[in-house]
């Protein structure tokens, strides 16, 4: 197998294109782990405002049967 670089540091220059070619790997590589992890996060902010959102509902009914309860 031949490669086309004869050494690591010609690897990283490319001929003089290196600093573009591995600009366009670390912007590309950040895009895809954003796009991994920010529907995650999303995921975990939805479910607990889901929570939160079900614990103000019972609150809400405890108070109201509580209230309907000292009317009687």
């Amino acid at each position: 197998m031949n490669t086309q670089f004869d050494s690591l540091q010609q690897f990283w220059e490319m001929a003089g294109h290196g600093p573009y070619v591995w600009t366009a790997v670390l912007v590309s590589l950040a895009v895809l782990g954003w796009l991994l992890i920010r529907p995650v996060q999303q995921q975990r902010a939805n479910l607990q405002s889901i929570v939160r959102q079900s614990q103000r509902e019972q609150v809400q009914q405890a108070a109201a049967a509580g209230l309907s309860e000292e009317d009687k």
